[in-house]
Parts: structure tokens; C-alpha cells; sequence
């Protein structure tokens, strides 16, 4: 977390109570560790045996199922190992080890494993300012995340990925040092029924204390600063700085840019930047610019969400927004920034942008986000993804049934030229048919590269009007992609897909 004041309630698992209350929470050093793997990977007919063999081999008390940790909607296995003997702990871990090491050897693919944490622990293992967690990715060299919050789930979720996608060999071993380096951390600081009673709680705008930043041009920056105004009417402090206090592998900022800083409560400099929008908006008439905040790269992913999930209900709550997250892939180090762009009307921007501070506050925070906290997995975001194509698709028919119509009406109105219009009628059915002409096929990609190219996918299959849908194959590294739609703008989409594979078989 920041050293900016206010971040002492909500998820916070220091808590900011007495010592003497914190005394009498009794914490134990000994506590469960709780797993779920998906079916994708094993089933639960084959992980009992596996359970039971390494519950014998390592003299462990109970290595079993979990119904009651079942995480909603999602397809797999949750399991538990118990072992009150407060001695017992590298025996557990040495459990968990070999369950994974024989789970991979099973599977054949790369390794994805969800380890559940009380919510009261969550801050805890994350730490000050995330830097606790980036120190467990960057010894382990595994991909880690703690999700959001699910609904009606009591436990939070951290996803634990190997990130080697070419060489399967090992996998188990980095999740498994990360695992070892979180028990690690919550035996030292000990687990109480606090913890697991703890629920995840809304943010409080009024009481988070922030210092959003955002990029304009100097003009705009030394235009807002005149208005000193604004200062006094939200409460708020800002600031003009330059470019270089803010850092970005690529420099997307030009040199006529800048950066202003507003410093306050959430809900005041949430306030403050709408008031900004609009005066700048009715200043600078004749050039239209866009909202570009400054957000820590590492929560780039977090903003997007699971398949585009999160930023898509942003714009949606936006009434329309654009946003995109100007980032690198690859920019998941703690001090870096990137860029969240904003394009719109003045209101579109408005609201995404408050919508937007709110969420970064509460990464910070580990905290819930909106509605989509539930999405977890690929299966909701694909659930999502999908009924907001069908709504398209819908909207699309409407539209292209009324013009049909009214396009007959007219010609039916009018009895001049009949057989000028029997020809028309008939040149539009031909052109209506070619144009209803649609391929349908299925090719066979890696499942890496639609994990790295989706977004983009994305985008380009709308301009193509096109649609493209993800089936597992036979073969665990490997998605069968099915694309419907017009021919040439089928063939323009499989083109786009095997380039983009060229390129990554050359890599």
C-alpha cells in the first residue's frame, strides 16, 4: 500500500486495533492449507487415490476433500491438509510437493493452482505497497495473483502459474516454492477465526486518502493551475510534474506533456478531476483530448480482467467509454506505471474516470471490484463475453429488419416504374443472399498464443465482423478455434492468427 493515510480499514490484515485486542485474537500457528485444482487438470476420482498415498507416505493427519471450500460455478476439486502437530508443518509442505508433482505427471500441461487464504490474511501477504508479493514472484519466477473476491465465497483465491509456457518440465516445483514462501509467511504472522470470519468489505471513498496523476498537454496543465479555485471548493492539493516523475519502459508521452498530481480523499479528488473534464472540455473547444491516468503497471491485468471482462463492464457502467490500458506485457514490476486512456463525450469520461480511480485504490487495497469480482475463471468471463455478443447480434438483426421493412414499405407505395422496381427487388435479394453467404471452419492453435493475442483477437474479429469461439483440444497445449462469419473476413482473421504464430514459433 501507499504511506498515504486512510488504509487502515476495509481488507486490511494489520489490523488497526490495540495490541492488547490483538493479543487476545489467539492465533494459531497451526492452520489448514486449502487447494483447488480444476478438472481441466485432474478429476476428482483421481486425485482421491493420489490424496490418500501421499497422506500415508508423508504420516500426515488428514489430507482429504472439501466440499465446503467448493468454489461457485467453477468445475474442480477443493482438498485440505490438516495436521494439528505443530512439527508437522514441513511435512505438510513436502505433501503438497508431491501431490503437485503428481498431478502435473498426470495432466501434461501446464499447471494451474488455486490455493484459498483467509480474507483477514490477505493484505498481510500481499504487504506494503504489493512489495511482499512481487518479492514471492520475482524469487519463485511463477506467476501469482490474488483475485478479487467471489461472491458468496468466504476465502480469497490466489492463482499460482508456473509462466514457463514452453517447457511444462518444472512447473509444480516454482508454484510450489511460492506455496512454501505464503505458509512461510502466515506462520509467522499465525491465523485467527477473525481471519476466516472477516468478510471483504467496500471501499469508503471519503476516507481513502489518494494521489491520482494524470498526463496532458502543458497547456492544460498550466490552464488548471490558474484555477486555484478548484483547491479550495474539493479540498484537494494539485501539483504540476514532469514526465520524468513517472516511469514507463516506453515512453508514450510526448514532449509538450506532463503530469498533474491531485492529492486527497478519494471522493474529493474524484470531484475535483470531473470539474477539470468539463472546464477543459468548454476551454479548449477546438481540440478534443483524452483522459490518460497514471496507474502502476503491475494492476494492468487486474483492470483489463479474465478475457477483457473487467474494463468491458467499466465502458458498460460509462455508458460507452472507450478505455485501454496503454501497458507492455511485460510490465509487472512494482515501480513501473502505464498509461489507462480514456476516449469519449465529456460525460463518458466523467464517469469511467472516477470508476477507474476507484479500482486502482482498491488494488492497492486487494479489495472488491465491481460486480465482475465474481469472475475468477475463464468460464464466467466467457459466460459474460458471450450474452454481451448476443445482445449485439440482436440489436444488429433489429436494426437490419427495420430498414428491410421500410425499405418494402416504400417500394410497395409506390406504383411508378413497376418493373424498374421488380428489378431493384430483385438486384437486393441477390446482393441480401451473397451477402448472408458465411464460412464456418475450425483451425487448431497453440493455447498460448490466444492467451497473449485475445484482446487483439478481439477487436479485429469486430472490425471483420466476425466470430471467433475457443474449444479445449485433445492435446492439453493446444484450442481448437472455431470462426464463423463472412468468407473474407474469415480468411482475413485466420491470416491474422497464423501470422501472428509465425511470429511466435520464431521467438
Amino acid at each position: 500500500m501507499s504511506q498515504d493515510r486512510g488504509y487502515d480499514h476495509g481488507l486490511s490484515g494489520q489490523s488497526s486495533q490495540s495490541p492488547s485486542h490483538q493479543q487476545t485474537q489467539k492465533r494459531m500457528d497451526q492452520f489448514s492449507l486449502d487447494f483447488f485444482i480444476e478438472k481441466r487438470f485432474i478429476t476428482q476420482e483421481d486425485l482421491k487415490p493420489i490424496l490418500e498415498d501421499v497422506r500415508c507416505q508423508y504420516n500426515v493427519e488428514s489430507i482429504n476433500l472439501n466440499p465446503k471450500n467448493q468454489i461457485p460455478a467453477l468445475e474442480g476439486t477443493a482438498f485440505s491438509i490438516i495436521d494439528h502437530d505443530e512439527n508437522k508443518l514441513n511435512a505438510r509442505c513436502d505433501a503438497v510437493n508431491k501431490i503437485f508433482q503428481l498431478i502435473e505427471q498426470r495432466s501434461k500441461q501446464i499447471l494451474e493452482i488455486i490455493m484459498l487464504i483467509p480474507e483477514g490474511t490477505v493484505s498481510y501477504v500481499i504487504g506494503t505497497q504489493g512489495k511482499q508479493i512481487e518479492h514471492i514472484k520475482l524469487e519463485t519466477k511463477a506467476h501469482l495473483v490474488i483475485n478479487q473476491p467471489i461472491y458468496e465465497f468466504k476465502l480469497r483465491t490466489v492463482t499460482i502459474i508456473g509462466k514457463c509456457y514452453f517447457n511444462i518440465i518444472g512447473e509444480s516445483s516454482r508454484i510450489f516454492y511460492a506455496i512454501k514462501l505464503i505458509i512461510k509467511q502466515l506462520q509467522e504472522r499465525g491465523i485467527s477465526n477473525e481471519d476466516y470470519a472477516k468478510k471483504a468489505e467496500p471501499l469508503d471513498p471519503r476516507r481513502v486518502m489518494t494521489k491520482a496523476k494524470f498526463a496532458f498537454s502543458n497547456v492544460i496543465i498550466e490552464y488548471i493551475l490558474k484555477n486555484r479555485e478548484l483547491e479550495k471548493k474539493y479540498s484537494v492539493r494539485l501539483k504540476g510534474k514532469s514526465i520524468n516523475d513517472i516511469k514507463i519502459k516506453k515512453n508514450k508521452l510526448k514532449k509538450d506533456e506532463g503530469i498533474l498530481q491531485i492529492d486527497g480523499t478519494l471522493f474529493n479528488v474524484q470531484e475535483a478531476i470531473q470539474n477539470i473534464i468539463k472546464k477543459v472540455t468548454q476551454q479548449f473547444k477546438k481540440n478534443e483530448f483524452d483522459i490518460r491516468i497514471v496507474m502502476p503497471a503491475n494492476f494492468a491485468s487486474k483492470l483489463i480482467g479474465a478475457k477483457g471482462c473487467q474494463i468491458k463492464e467499466l465502458a458498460n457502467k460509462a455508458r460507452g467509454a472507450q478505455i485501454k490500458v496503454l501497458s507492455d506485457k511485460d510490465d509487472t514490476d512494482v515501480g513501473q506505471d502505464c498509461l489507462v486512456q480514456v476516449t469519449g463525450s465529456m460525460e463518458n469520461k466523467q464517469e469511467a474516470t472516477i470508476l477507474i480511480l476507484e479500482q486502482i485504490e482498491c488494488f492497492k487495497n486487494g479489495g472488491p471490484i465491481l460486480e465482475s469480482g465474481k469472475y475468477i475463471n475463464e468460464n464466467f468471463a466467457q459466460q459474460y463475453k458471450n450474452s454481451v455478443q448476443v445482445q449485439d447480434m440482436k440489436q444488429r438483426r433489429q436494426q437490419s429488419s427495420s430498414s428491410r421493412s421500410d425499405r418494402r414499405q416504400r417500394s410497395r407505395s409506390s406504383n411508378k416504374r413497376q418493373k424498374h422496381a421488380r428489378r431493384s427487388r430483385s438486384s437486393s435479394s441477390h446482393k441480401h443472399k451473397s451477402r448472408q453467404q458465411v464460412l464456418k471452419t475450425k483451425i487448431v492453435v497453440k493455447q498460448s498464443l490466444i492467451d497473449m493475442m485475445h484482446k487483439y483477437l478481439i477487436r479485429f474479429c469486430q472490425d471483420f465482423n466476425v466470430k471467433v469461439h475457443t474449444l479445449p483440444s485433445e492435446i492439453g497445449q493446444e484450442t481448437i478455434v472455431k470462426i464463423s462469419g463472412d468468407v473474407r473476413g474469415c480468411i482475413a482473421v485466420i491470416q491474422y492468427i497464423l501470422s501472428e504464430q509465425c511470429k511466435l514459433s520464431k521467438r
